[in-house]
């Protein structure tokens, strides 16, 4: 089974609903106390807001009056508030402690808590700067910066983690922020490195995990570890056995590393349609079908998939020629040609001679299915409609190729209504492939001796059809010249003589 990578995983977080760029950034840095007439204050406003408004004003403008010259107790106050997420109260007394002390460091991380609870990233920056300029090895200064600069510029915030884990190797989240930082600037060899540090180090990941989990596994998609993406599915499952992106990516893995039996069980999140249609991906779809052909060989199964994945996103270019080579397996390579042609016309400019040849060998077999007329002639005429189909994808491929081989003899297959006549198409073009191959280097000519040997065949068995025995002789003679052992060239030979 093929691997099927993301190449590219810019859209990832909206395919995924990996991460939150707007979720709330916490605060840890410690205060002194309240005192008890400061703490009984602020109950007071907490309990007045909501039965008695205008009163809860009064009672914290008494508080704001008994630590107007107390930073302790002003940030002491404000981080009651904050911690309560009520905005205005906690800002008045993050301002009291900053004009009493603009260098008190607790008082500028209220600040900072302050302009965080409405997401003012730019003003909870500048307070941070504030802080690291006093106290440069703050570690939490460090952290919260590099969270604020993850939004604004995560370049920055990459050069603040790195300061951190430069003063404390051991600092695990910084690796979880690296590794989120990376994933979003799609740097996923590096997020990779980092998630792999932190997940390393948290054996028991919670649901504070997930979010960057999912992240990790997104980049190892990309990287091509599927045995290292498995491991880490099957470490973040339990967490949320419901996670869709970590059952997908558990899916994807399980088929990459060729566990069927457990791939089997996996499926079930596409099979018993356990979300809503909106939520599957087209490579949903993709990894399905594969498990359908290769480990069920269910081809109309697989059909039906890829068909699904296309309603999803019917730009896939690639999945119109699985489902023509899907149809082509089945046998039944006239229900097929419509997406091969799809294929190409998608392509446009972009289809080269290479996938223009694809259509006139995939039209050949189209060709080739169509069965016999009932008195058990063959259907002639039904064929070469066909042909002149397909015929001009080969003409214009030796047009433009004209000393590769693959075009003459693909187009000697093509032309050939009558396996049980002699016709001059297939053997004017299968001339034209041995003199193609022919003028080939030696060390190219031995990487062509299949195409020779039936080109060369089909001539020999012409010249015996039309009774010329002396050029018979001589196919005979180069056919047993490159495989002394070729039954059929042994008995025209035994006819021959």
């Amino acid at each position: 089974m093929k691997k099927i990578f993301l190449s590219v995983l810019v859209a990832a977080a909206t395919f995924f609903g990996a991460g939150t760029a707007n979720a709330q950034i916490s605060v840890n840095f410690t205060t002194a106390e309240m005192n008890a007439e400061i703490a009984e204050l602020a109950n007071a406003v907490m309990e007045q807001q909501t039965a008695d408004p205008e009163q809860a004003n009064k009672t914290f403008k008494k508080l704001i009056g008994k630590v107007k010259k107390d930073k302790e107790q002003a940030t002491a106050a404000g981080k009651f508030f904050l911690d309560k997420n009520v905005y205005p109260c906690a800002k008045q007394l993050a301002n009291v402690a900053y004009t009493v002390d603009h260098t008190y460091v607790p008082g500028l991380m209220l600040g900072v808590g302050v302009h965080l609870l409405r997401k003012n990233y730019g003003e909870a920056g500048a307070k941070l700067d504030e802080i690291l300029a006093n106290d440069p090895d703050n570690i939490e200064a460090l952290r919260l910066s590099a969270r604020v600069y993850k939004y604004v510029n995560p370049y920055a915030a990459k050069d603040i983690l790195n300061q951190i884990i430069e003063k404390d190797p051991t600092n695990l989240d910084a690796y979880k922020q690296l590794g989120d930082i990376a994933y979003q600037l799609e740097e996923y060899k590096n997020a990779c490195e980092a998630f792999k540090t932190y997940f390393d180090g948290t054996p028991n990941p919670t649901l504070e995990d997930l979010r960057s989990g999912e992240n990790y596994l997104l980049s190892l998609m990309n990287q091509s570890d599927p045995y290292t993406m498995k491991d880490m599915a099957e470490k973040l499952l339990p967490i949320d056995p419901q996670d869709l992106v970590v059952r997908r990516m558990k899916f994807f893995a399980d088929m990459d590393t060729y566990d069927y039996a457990t791939a089997a069980k996996d499926i079930e999140y596409i099979t018993n349609k356990e979300y809503n249609d909106t939520l599957y991906l087209y490579l949903d779809y993709v990894y399905a079908a594969n498990y359908a052909s290769e480990v069920e060989t269910d081809f109309a199964k697989a059909i039906e998939f890829y068909k699904k994945g296309l309603e999803i996103d019917p730009t896939k270019v690639a999945g119109y020629k699985e489902v023509a080579t899907l149809y082509r397996r089945m046998k039944n390579p006239a229900e097929g040609v419509e997406y091969y042609v799809k294929y190409i016309d998608m392509l446009g400019e972009k289809a080269d001679e290479a996938d223009k040849l694809g259509l006139g060998v995939y039209y050949t077999s189209v060709k080739d299915a169509i069965p016999n007329k009932e008195d058990g002639t063959c259907d002639t005429e039904a064929r070469l409609a066909i042909i002149q189909k397909a015929d001009p994808y080969f003409a214009e491929y030796m047009e433009v190729l004209p000393d590769k081989y693959q075009g003459p003899f693909y187009r000697a297959k093509l032309w050939i209504r009558d396996n049980q006549a002699p016709e001059e198409e297939p053997k004017m073009y299968y001339e034209k492939t041995l003199e193609v191959i022919n003028a080939l280097s030696a060390e190219e000519a031995e990487k062509a001796l299949t195409y020779k040997k039936t080109a060369l065949t089909y001539l020999m068995v012409y010249y015996l059809k039309t009774n010329n025995d002396a050029v018979c002789k001589t196919y005979v003679e180069q056919i047993l010249a490159l495989d002394p052992n070729d039954k059929l060239a042994l008995q025209v030979q035994s006819v021959l003589n």
